[in-house]
């Protein structure tokens, strides 16, 4: 299993970035207070009293921002505590036919197929499919849909004609009555986990090329076996 890193180890914390102002600042000030001491007036020096304070000020910053870092570390390791934690939950469900209710499929050698259930018979019924990152690739609008468990089919060919790469894809049904109100859909998927990953820093389950986090798996089961004939 891939070794898993929290995204937030990848960025400058809000505290480092803080420590790096402060420390660029309080050389302005020592300039500052270097360069007005040297030019102050001998008969009428400044107050001693502020600049202390200013020096008490900094310090009292410099602290606040220490213990910032000190959380912020707290909480990145509770954070990768938890994704190893949830990672390890994972690896116990290989092998095993894992369910989801997201409106996921896989497309594999030029097929992908969806299992919708309508609340309501519909008269029109858009369907719309998306890639990975989010851009819409086919649509089509049909008439007539039963209520009910049903599939959906794609031959994997995108709207503009060319062929999709194999991979996840996303469903979303948009159904109406004849009445123009809005049909309930739902959606399922089930299928064999194959592997656990790491993607953008949390760890999935995969089911062939479908990502799956673990807090969107409904169902684990045992996958069906077939019995040897006598």
């Amino acid at each position: 299993m891939t070794e898993i890193t929290s995204t937030s180890q990848l960025q400058q914390s809000a505290a480092a970035t803080a420590q790096t102002n402060l420390a660029s600042n309080f050389d302005d000030f020592l300039t500052l207070l270097t360069t007005q001491l040297t030019h102050q007036d001998p008969l009428n020096p400044t107050d001693s009293t502020e600049f202390t304070n200013q020096l008490v000020n900094f310090t009292n910053v410099e602290q606040s921002i220490a213990t910032n870092q000190n959380l912020e570390a707290l909480v990145k390791l509770e954070q990768m505590s938890q994704q190893n934690l949830m990672g390890a939950t994972m690896i116990n469900y290989l092998g095993k036919s894992i369910g989801t209710n997201l409106n996921v499929s896989a497309l594999s050698d030029g097929e992908a197929t969806w299992n919708i259930d309508l609340g309501s018979a519909a008269a029109t019924v858009k369907y719309d499919i998306y890639s990975q990152d989010g851009s819409i690739v086919y649509s089509e609008t049909t008439e007539g849909a039963p209520s009910g468990e049903q599939q959906y089919h794609w031959d994997g060919v995108k709207s503009n004609g060319t062929p999709a790469d194999d991979g996840a894809y996303y469903l979303v049904v948009t159904a109406e009555t004849a009445g123009g109100n809005d049909v309930s859909v739902g959606y399922s998927f089930e299928g064999i986990a194959t592997s656990v990953e790491t993607v953008n820093g949390e760890p999935v389950m995969k089911v062939g090329d479908v990502p799956i986090g673990l807090g969107y798996i409904i169902s684990v089961t045992q996958p069906k076996t077939t019995e040897p004939s006598a």
